[in-house]
């Protein structure tokens, strides 16, 4: 079966510092895969270099069955690669649904038209009910940004990567900033994204990481030290000593 997303051989160097070395991965359909490893690992540079951010020095990207190793980040993401980023990046004056509306107009083309607007368009308004119902923001739908709690903010910013309909979804730490014991509203939203949709998710939190993914990539000075199962991982001692340790808190559930 191909793969959505195949990467090859990719490495990257910044003068004489290798900063990737040679990373393989492969991402299918309705897999659910999370990349983690220590701080300086390399993870944000290979984001960076399977989004376009960064271009390689060597190595293949496919996208479905594509080469899109030198297309330009915003020619991958219509394509299908969709980021979502550490960081939100949200108008805090701008309600929940005029985000969606905006992005769903822009993914159409409408954006440039004067008086643009989803209820103009078939479809549309219902695929925004349906964005806010998935990531449970319907109730808030009407709320300005600057007036939700800092997860709220961060399930709108999965929902504005699914508005753009990707085929890959590469997560940068989604439940980053949001406090520990609400971090099972963002593992609720993750649950119900669309079956079919490839997910790699870079994230610190293990409970999360443990819960959501089915196969864990570890990345370790910039390559891939091994990849398994929760369990798998979890009891590598490779795994342990460059970055789990001897914690309890990190065994899967």
């Amino acid at each position: 079966m191909t793969a959505l997303l195949d990467v090859e051989g990719l490495s990257k160097n910044f003068g004489g510092l290798q900063v990737s070395a040679g990373i393989t991965l492969a991402l299918h359909a309705g897999e659910r895969c999370a990349l983690i490893g220590p701080n300086g690992a390399g993870k944000t540079t290979f984001v960076n270099l399977v989004t376009g951010v960064l271009e390689p020095c060597a190595g293949t990207i496919r996208l479905a069955g594509e080469t899109i190793t030198r297309l330009p980040a915003e020619a991958r993401v219509r394509r299908g690669l969709i980021r979502s980023f550490q960081v939100a990046r949200l108008f805090r004056s701008m309600t929940v649904r005029e985000h969606l509306e905006l992005a769903v107009l822009e993914r159409e083309g409408h954006t440039h038209r004067l008086f643009a607007s989803v209820g103009r368009v078939p479809g549309l308004a219902d695929e925004v009910a349906g964005l806010l119902d998935g990531m449970g923001l319907t109730a808030v739908a009407g709320t300005a940004v600057g007036r939700l709690a800092y997860g709220q903010q961060r399930l709108l910013e999965i929902a504005l990567a699914l508005a753009l309909k990707p085929k890959v979804l590469i997560l940068d730490e989604p439940a980053a900033g949001v406090p520990h014991a609400e971090s099972h509203r963002i593992l609720d939203a993750l649950e119900r994204l669309p079956p079919d949709l490839a997910v790699l998710m870079i994230e610190h939190d293990m409970d999360l990481v443990f819960r959501f993914a089915r196969r864990i990539v570890v990345l370790a000075q910039g390559r891939l030290l091994c990849s398994g199962t929760a369990r798998e991982i979890a009891a590598d001692p490779r795994v342990r000593e460059v970055y789990l340790g001897s914690r309890a808190d990190v065994q899967p559930h």
